[in-house]
C-alpha cells in the first residue's frame, strides 16, 4: 500500500475552546487530539449516510468532516461502496460479491444467488455482521433509514445493472426483497421450516423464483 496523503493542517484550538470547536460544530479537533484517521472517517461516514443517504454522501463532505485531504478516504477505503460497506460494519463489498454471481451470466443465476446469500450468511464473521444490519431494518430511526438507503442504492441497484430490460429495476427489487424475506424469516426471526432446511433445500425453493424475476418469463 502506498504511503497515505498528508493530512491538512487544521488551526490551533483557542485557549479555551471546546475540543470540538476547531473546525466549526461538529467537527474533530486538532491533530494532536485524534491519532485514528480512518475511525475519523468512519464517524462522520456513519453520521452522513444516516442523515444524507447513500447517493446524498460524498466523499468530498466525509472528508471535510472529518478533516482530511479528500484522498485519505480511497486510501482507506477503496471507494464510496468500499467506505458504505465499512461504515455498515460489513466485512465484505456487496456490490463486488453481487458482480461475482452475475459474472456467469443469467442463466442458473437465481440458484447461485440463493446460494451465495445462505453462505455468506452461515459464515461466523460476515454472518454476525449482515444479522445486525437486517435486525437494524426492522427498528425505528437513522439505522432503519441507512438500511433502506443501502438496499435501495447499492443491492437493487447492483442487480439491476445486469439486466439488459426496461423493467430492470422493478425486476431487481423482487429479487432483493425476496432474499431479504427469506433472511429474515431463517436468520433473525428464525420460522419453521425455514430454519431446519439444508441449504439445498433452500436454494431448490427460492431459486427458480429469483430466476424468474431475474431473467425474465
Amino acid at each position: 500500500m502506498p504511503s497515505p496523503p498528508i493530512r491538512r493542517p487544521r488551526p490551533a484550538r483557542a485557549e479555551g475552546s471546546s475540543p470540538g470547536a476547531a473546525g466549526g460544530p461538529g467537527r474533530p479537533g486538532p491533530r494532536a487530539d485524534r491519532d485514528d484517521v480512518r475511525g475519523d472517517i468512519l464517524r462522520v461516514a456513519r453520521e452522513l449516510f444516516g442523515a444524507r443517504g447513500f447517493k446524498g454522501t460524498t466523499m468530498r463532505a466525509v472528508a471535510d468532516g472529518a478533516g482530511v485531504d479528500v484522498a485519505l478516504v480511497p486510501y482507506y477505503f477503496g471507494n464510496k461502496d468500499g467506505l458504505f460497506a465499512a461504515a455498515l460494519e460489513l466485512p465484505i463489498d456487496p456490490r463486488t460479491k453481487i458482480d461475482e454471481v452475475f459474472a456467469q451470466g443469467l442463466d442458473g443465476i437465481g440458484e447461485r444467488i440463493a446460494r451465495t446469500m445462505a453462505t455468506l450468511i452461515e459464515d461466523e464473521t460476515v454472518g454476525r455482521a449482515m444479522i445486525g444490519l437486517m435486525r437494524s431494518a426492522v427498528t425505528e430511526g437513522p439505522a432503519h433509514d441507512v438500511v433502506r438507503d443501502f438496499i435501495e442504492n447499492v443491492i437493487i441497484e447492483s442487480y439491476a445493472r445486469h439486466l439488459d430490460a426496461p423493467d430492470a429495476r422493478q425486476r431487481a427489487a423482487l429479487a432483493a426483497t425476496q432474499i431479504v424475506g427469506m433472511a429474515m424469516g431463517r436468520y433473525v426471526l428464525r420460522i419453521e421450516p425455514l430454519v431446519s432446511m439444508s441449504t439445498d433445500e433452500l436454494v431448490a425453493h427460492i431459486g427458480p423464483t429469483l430466476q424468474r424475476y431475474l431473467e425474465g418469463g
